[in-house]
């Protein structure tokens, strides 16, 4: 109950939405097609994604490689949804979701053939650390798909006030991709999400949180939720679209 409250927020904004980020479901399943996934021996092969969310990204790799899938997110809520997504294509018994922090997670090093993590780089610390944590999970032939955020241009300091950021916790473009093939990592592809798959989740989220503030108003969170959502809402129209960027890499071992 501790975590569904804590999460209450994200679990709301994110209703009836499968990517819980500025992808598409093409881009998604372009990105996937470009994998080319050989576990050593015939052996079947075995993705991870760290900060599932609702499993739609690792379900549909599942599906795409006839892998077994191991997710791992914090949030009881987005992990029930993932269980139902892998039951709803028979793929209940392949999957092991796992409700913790990565660090929580006990996961084993150098089991996987394919680790995904996609706008959930905190949680491993940073982008320098979800490469190494990546590469410490993946097998020798192994492959990540790792999403992170970009600055289009410098970000304007009331834009970093409104959701707490820093200047430094994102990087341009350029270092973004050369801090990715500088790791030990090849970059074999790198897809940058579109103002419209970034309009479209956005405006989503938005819209869901004011359509479920408009049916509970006197929710005891309701006036924090509506500050949070206008302030969100209002730096993402003002300064958002121009400032952040959002980079998914395909990269290899």
């Amino acid at each position: 109950m501790a975590d569904a409250a804590r999460f209450r927020f994200t679990t709301i904004a994110h209703a009836g939405r499968a990517l819980l980020g500025p992808l598409s479901a093409e881009s998604v399943e372009g990105l996937l097609a470009s994998i080319d996934l050989r576990p050593p021996g015939g052996e079947r092969a075995a993705v991870l994604d760290v900060g599932c969310g609702k499993g739609e990204i690792l379900v549909r790799a599942m599906r795409r490689f006839g892998a077994t899938g191991t997710g791992v997110d914090p949030n009881p809520a987005f992990l029930s949804e993932a269980k139902a997504r892998a039951a709803g294509v028979a793929l209940q018994d392949d999957i092991d979701l796992r409700c913790a922090t990565f660090d929580e997670a006990g996961l084993p090093p150098g089991a996987f053939d394919l680790a995904i993590c996609t706008g959930a780089t905190h949680a491993f610390g940073d982008l320098g650390a979800a490469l190494a944590g990546l590469a410490g999970l993946v097998r020798g032939h192994g492959w990540a798909m790792l999403g992170h955020g970009y600055w289009r241009r410098e970000p304007a300091a009331e834009y970093l006030a409104a959701f707490g950021g820093s200047a430094d916790e994102l990087a341009p473009l350029e270092a973004t991709l050369g801090a990715a093939a500088g790791s030990g990592w090849t970059l074999a592809a790198h897809h940058v999400s579109t103002p419209a798959e970034w309009d479209d989740y956005e405006l989503a989220y938005a819209a869901t949180m004011r359509a479920w503030l408009g049916a509970d108003p006197d929710d005891p969170d309701a006036p924090a939720f509506r500050a949070r959502i206008e302030t969100w809402s209002a730096a993402y129209d003002r300064w958002g679209r121009g400032t952040m960027g959002f980079v998914t890499m395909l990269l290899r071992r």
